[in-house]
């Protein structure tokens, strides 16, 4: 009788392994669907790109062919949605409906990868296939004839200022040769560069090869952004496979990043520089990645990190706060070695090995910096080259752009009579651009006290990017200055936040949802091209608009796994009468 039972369990055994397969296939068929149909929805976009985003220099793209294949929405949906926001036209109606759809398949792809119970080499399959509709996604975007930004060329301008005219681009902007064929096309010609050495470096290359030809930068620079954005998706992957996650976590991970509307469209579409300055930190988080942490101990493995992740902040100042974090996680991970979780023991423990450490990090930076910038730098008074740090549009200007700021300030253009009482005057507080210098200096102190406390207690790669998630999610919502592309520092360390035991904590968890809902809410901004509309009207709800969900997100989301982890351990401790020992 034991016999046969062992003998049915074995057959039963054998038929749900057989079975298996095919809902394996089943789901694997989903998701090529769900791609085929993320690809006709980025094809179906650029017919209405081209009307709200036009520009005569990247209208004469191959790309204005497939405007035969846009998608229309009715004209009375337009009329109904002009009720409430009446500046909208039946184009940016249709490329935002469609940026929504995008998104809804982007997110149903990113479940049924999370549930999609297969094999190793499928879900590798996933990947391949994902990548491979996300490069022709990219083709297409290369090539459309609109441009929802025009940084290209203020790029192109740097290059031309340093190999056509033999200047320096942090001390003469591109409008003192106003004979430039650039120079029109420059919306920031008055401006001395923004950014580090390094992504000067490669403007001046480009400029070497590419000439005053505008259009050879537009392609030039969208093929580099997609060649960066793919080779981030292959990192994220590789990364997580390092710190010994699961497939399933390794699948979810590279298409939460890869298949990211808003990364696809900055990258492929807007070619801004975000997307390669989080390639090198990315690089640097692989270098040192392992699945106990010793990649932080070993200078052969930190080093390199180090520096790579010196090169993207000598590609956008922004990766500042993440390589001083960076600099924290080692030397905690060095104190921490004894296992003391006091800090006055630690250090008295091991300052010595801590203070080597440090040192050597700054050295190296005071190397690698000093060499990206000598050659900028040299002939130059300190006076002069502190005025050139703080002299770009985004430091230097009272307005405000697409932030609470902005919002305000719009608020009081349209509304120029001034409120009386306390209201009228916190108004007047807020709408200047010092007071919000002060909430982000706030902001980033309370921020970083959270992220360094626990780097503290868990000095590991994955806290790392929790510190690095929270405090620039939170300065992104504060900053008087802020662009949808500046979200690639959050959408590209968003997939090492997911834990190792595959079921986030309710803070991790806030944070992957605030990143998911920030990226579809950022959209609003392109409302007209974020400026003012057509028909005249206020913009200042476009900043309230992109922050003001993805914050809300973030506290209902953390207040309901809050209120779910309680319960469960409420339940957990209720005993029936009678039972227990």
């Amino acid at each position: 009788m034991t016999e046969m039972l062992l003998i049915e369990d074995e057959i039963n055994k054998k038929q749900k392994v057989r079975a298996k397969p095919p809902r394996a296939g089943l789901g694997f068929l989903c998701i090529a669907l769900l791609l085929a149909g993320y690809l006709a929805m980025i094809v179906a976009a650029i017919a209405p790109l081209e009307q709200l985003a036009g520009h005569p220099v990247a209208s004469q793209l191959p790309g204005k062919a497939l405007g035969l294949f846009g998608f229309w929405v009715p004209a009375r949906l337009v009329l109904f949605f002009r009720q409430f926001l009446p500046f909208l036209d039946r184009a940016d109606l249709s490329f935002h409906l469609i940026i929504f759809l995008v998104f809804l398949l982007y997110l149903f792809l990113l479940w049924l990868s999370w549930r999609l119970a297969t094999t190793t080499g499928r879900r590798r399959g996933v990947l391949w296939l994902a990548g491979t509709v996300l490069l022709i996604c990219g083709g297409v975007l290369v090539v459309a004839p609109g441009m929802l930004s025009h940084d290209i060329f203020v790029y192109a301008g740097y290059g031309r200022v340093i190999v056509a005219h033999g200047a320096n681009p942090y001390f003469v902007p591109l409008s003192a040769f106003p004979g430039d064929p650039l120079a029109p096309l420059d919306d920031w010609r008055t401006a001395v560069a923004a950014y580090g050495p390094v992504w000067l470096l490669i403007c001046a290359i480009l400029s070497w090869f590419l000439g005053a030809n505008a259009l050879a930068y537009v392609l030039a620079f969208r093929l580099l952004a997609l060649m960066a954005h793919l080779l981030n998706m292959l990192l994220i992957a590789r990364l997580l496979r390092a710190l010994g996650r699961s497939e399933r976590v390794i699948t979810l991970g590279a298409m939460l990043y890869g298949l990211n509307p808003l990364m696809l469209i900055e990258s492929a579409l807007g070619a801004h520089n975000d997307v390669l300055m989080m390639t090198c930190m990315l690089l640097g988080c692989w270098w040192c990645a392992d699945a106990d942490g010793t990649g932080l101990v070993r200078v052969r493995r930190w080093l390199p990190a180090l520096v790579f992740m010196l090169l993207a902040l000598l590609i956008k100042f922004t990766a500042l706060l993440g390589v001083a974090l960076f600099l924290c996680l080692l030397l905690f991970r060095t104190l921490q070695r004894d296992s003391s979780q006091c800090l006055l023991l630690a250090l008295r423990l091991r300052w010595r090995p801590a203070l080597a450490q440090l040192l050597l990090a700054l050295g190296c930076a005071i190397v690698v910096a000093g060499l990206a910038y000598l050659p900028f730098w040299l002939g130059h008074s300190p006076h002069e080259i502190v005025v050139s740090l703080v002299t770009p549009p985004s430091t230097s200007r009272e307005l405000g752009q697409f932030s609470i700021l902005r919002a305000i300030q719009e608020w009081r253009y349209y509304h120029p009579q001034p409120l009386e009482g306390w209201t009228g005057q916190l108004l007047i507080l807020l709408g200047q651009r010092s007071t919000w210098n002060l909430i982000q200096v706030l902001v980033l102190l309370l921020t970083l006290g959270m992220a360094l406390w626990l780097l503290w207690w868990q000095p590991r790669l994955e806290c790392w990017a929790v510190g690095a998630l929270l405090t620039m999610g939170a300065l992104f919502l504060v900053t008087p200055w802020f662009f949808p592309w500046y979200l690639a520092w959050l959408v590209a360390l968003a997939p090492l936040v997911w834990p190792r035991h595959e079921q986030p904590a309710a803070l991790e968890y806030a944070l992957q949802v605030f990143v998911l809902v920030f990226s579809l809410s950022a959209f609003a901004i392109y409302f007209s091209r974020g400026y003012l509309p057509a028909g005249g009207g206020w913009i200042g709800w476009l900043g309230l608009s992109a922050v003001g969900p993805p914050l809300l997100a973030f506290g209902l989301t953390w207040l309901g796994s809050w209120w779910q982890a309680k319960r469960r351990r409420t339940k957990g401790s209720f005993q029936l009468p009678g039972s227990g020992s």
